[in-house]
């Protein structure tokens, strides 16, 4: 032992010059770093500087681990799987550059302030990849409309209703005025008008210089009195993304702009990551962030339960190996609640045996794979997953006219809150809607008109609500909403003033715009009261609703 204590201080005494050298040289390095990400900017069709950046990021994520570098090591790799992701035309950013280049200048200024990763920038790392997910920092914002008219009048209005619709518009009357305005606020659309006195195709014109000059990236929508090929083929080549002529539908438009802003801020999938390691977990954790997913970290399994009705996941992440409860147990504990029968599994060990991982996927387990795995593997296994699992849920539990949930579906979901506010001892209310005279909406013009109406209040409610209430179409023209954590007159506030947003809304039938009404029943959930006794006494509190004159909300 004497004889070897030397040559074991010598091989630490090298390994630490080791670690000297590469520390004295990564400001060399990053500088190399920043220096490919400048040609990137400079020539960004040159898919060779992306190719140079890339593979220094890989050597940077590659080593600095090994030097004692490892939340920078971490850093790196997420830059490297989100600038492979863009280079295949994959990123959730699309094609969007931006959050990239903020990245790589955010690793080289937390370097300078601590390559070792200590507190301060264990916090800022962790910040990074929602940093680097589309539409945050300074990219678009995310409700914003410009509405570029120059009738004041036509455009007032068209913005009123918008509004009713959560967005924040702000009109711009003068076409000279949009290059300034974009400048100042990136939208996350554009809905403008074709013809200005400049002439009857300046709006696309002038947001086709806009774009070409500066590579912009928002929805495009035109507002036009001329649908004839001309007109259309001069929007196309302008970038739109849709064409609306006037009189204007307001509802289809909504549906429009709906489509096109939420799939830019798509929900982001929910996985939940169980592991005892807390450097393993939060490791993981951190590369399924950085590849723009929700991820929640489970340390003690005896909370599992708690957590899933909390957090409802998209997908289990799973180690095999734990020490209060070993991750195959933990799969049929899961599997034995209907609840979360079809919620993807998928384990992630070191587990190398081939019958235990088969056991393992007896279990109940959808997957298994086996570390070390690399970031952009591990990311691909869990977002097929996760997206087939949410296609599959869509199917059978989404109404296929306004993509709520349906009738079995939220009832379901009743269930489940009534049972989670149970649990956590806090209050849900119960919200029943109904289109008032909705029968005569459809003898007067007709179903295809009924069916943007019952659209028309889908948008609205979904826009209004929060994204943790959940709601439902029940049947025909009513509607369902569970509302967690609401005592029963702060839901009846929140949905008199959805109410009177609704009937200010016209919509468009083809001889005439008309308004609607709607209106509601509200109630709390007692201590022993169970999904269906919910359910009727909001439908009695509806019933008194409708009897007492429409249009109004009453509590039950």
């Amino acid at each position: 032992m004497d004889k070897q204590q030397p040559e074991d201080e010598d091989l630490n005494q090298t390994l630490k010059a080791i670690e000297a050298t590469y520390e004295a040289n990564l400001p060399a390095r990053l500088a190399d770093i920043d220096d490919a990400l400048q040609h990137c900017l400079d020539e960004p069709a040159n898919e060779e500087h992306h190719h140079t950046l890339l593979i220094k990021l890989h050597g940077l994520a590659g080593s600095a681990g090994t030097f004692g570098f490892a939340r920078l090591g971490l850093q790196a790799t997420d830059l490297e799987m989100l600038l492979s992701a863009f280079m295949k035309g994959t990123a959730p950013f699309g094609k969007d550059f931006t959050p990239i280049a903020s990245g790589v200048r955010d690793l080289s200024r937390w370097a300078k302030v601590n390559p070792k990763g200590d507190d301060a920038l264990r916090e800022m790392a962790a910040t990074m990849p929602r940093h680097l997910r589309a539409n945050d920092g300074n990219v678009a914002e995310r409700r914003l409309i410009y509405l570029v008219h120059d009738n004041p009048m036509l455009a007032t209005d068209i913005a009123v209703q918008l509004q009713y619709f959560g967005y924040e518009v702000e009109v711009i009357s003068e076409l000279a005025r949009l290059q300034a305005c974009i400048d100042r606020r990136m939208p996350a659309a554009i809905v403008m008008d074709l013809g200005f006195p400049a002439g009857i195709l300046a709006g696309a014109k002038e947001i086709a210089r806009i774009k070409t000059a500066n590579a912009h990236r928002f929805a495009l929508i035109f507002l036009s009195t001329r649908s004839n090929f001309e007109a259309r083929l001069a929007t196309v080549r302008a970038g739109a993304d849709g064409y609306f002529s006037k009189p204007l539908d307001m509802v289809a438009l909504i549906d429009r702009l709906d489509y096109l802003v939420t799939a830019e801020e798509e929900r982001l999938y929910r996985i939940l990551v169980i592991d005892d390691e807390i450097e393993t977990a939060d490791y993981y954790a951190t590369v399924l962030r950085g590849a723009g997913m929700e991820v929640r970290v489970l340390h003690k399994v005896v909370d599992m339960l708690k957590v899933l009705g909390e957090y409802r996941p998209e997908l289990i992440l799973l180690d095999v190996y734990m020490p209060t409860c070993n991750g195959i147990d933990l799969a049929r504990i899961i599997r034995q609640d209907p609840m979360y029968l079809d919620v993807p599994i998928v384990f992630l060990s070191s587990e190398g045996n081939l019958d235990n991982q088969l056991d393992a996927i007896a279990s109940g387990a959808d997957d298994f794979l086996t570390k070390p795995i690399k970031p952009l593997q591990l990311v691909s296994a869990l977002t097929s997953r996760a997206k087939r699992y949410r296609e599959l849920r869509a199917l059978i539990m989404r109404d296929s006219l306004t993509g709520l949930f349906n009738h079995s579906a939220i009832k379901e979901h009743l269930i489940r809150e009534i049972s989670n506010a149970r649990r956590t001892a806090t209050q849900l209310s119960l919200v029943m809607i109904d289109i008032d005279r909705f029968k005569n909406i459809n003898d007067s013009y007709g179903h295809p008109v009924g069916d943007q109406v019952i659209r028309g209040l889908s948008r609205l409610l979904q826009q209004r609500l929060r994204r943790s209430d959940i709601i439902g179409r029940y049947g025909g023209e009513e509607f369902a909403v569970i509302m967690p954590n609401t005592p029963v007159d702060a839901a009846m506030t929140v949905l008199d003033q959805i109410r009177e947003s609704f009937s200010k809304i016209r919509h468009h039938a083809e001889h005439q715009d008309f308004t609607v009404t709607f209106s509601a029943g509200v109630v709390s959930r007692d201590a022993d009261t169970g999904a269906d006794e919910l359910f009727r006494l909001a439908d009695v509190a509806l019933y008194d609703a409708k009897n007492s004159g429409r249009n109004r909300i009453v509590k039950g």
